[in-house]
């Protein structure tokens, strides 16, 4: 039988938790289509800015992503404060800005990472 490649072995592994403040508060969300040292990054500009908060990419590309699918969704007009109906899932406006946000607070690599996602979005938009 082949023996399997260590690199294949340790990302079939647990992801483990390491450099949280508090290590139960802040855990690894996963994301689709983001590679693991992303989303280490990712949770480093959670922990360390203020505007964000645990978790606060993976909702906010699940709500941006979520707008962008959904076939009945308006045109983007900023002038236009928001439907009533944003105001219990949240408007998906801020969550684009969030997104903004940490794509710029990010390093390099993991930037281009996330940017290629939401990209792909903003196409569809």
């Amino acid at each position: 039988m082949p023996r399997r490649r260590p690199g294949q072995v340790r990302a079939d592994l647990a992801v483990r938790l390491r450099c949280r403040k508090n290590n139960r508060k802040n855990k690894l969300y996963p994301i689709n289509g983001v590679s693991r040292s992303t989303l280490y990054a990712i949770v480093r500009i959670e922990e360390t800015r203020n505007y964000l908060w645990a978790g606060a990419v993976r909702d906010s590309l699940r709500r941006w992503r979520s707008f962008v699918h959904d076939p009945a969704h308006r045109l983007w007009d900023p002038d236009y404060p928001g439907c009533i109906e944003w105001l219990c899932c949240g408007d998906p406006r801020d969550s684009r800005e969030n997104l903004e946000g940490a794509m710029l607070a990010l390093p390099r690599p993991a930037a281009r990472e996330l940017r290629a996602i939401v990209m792909r979005l903003d196409e569809l938009y």
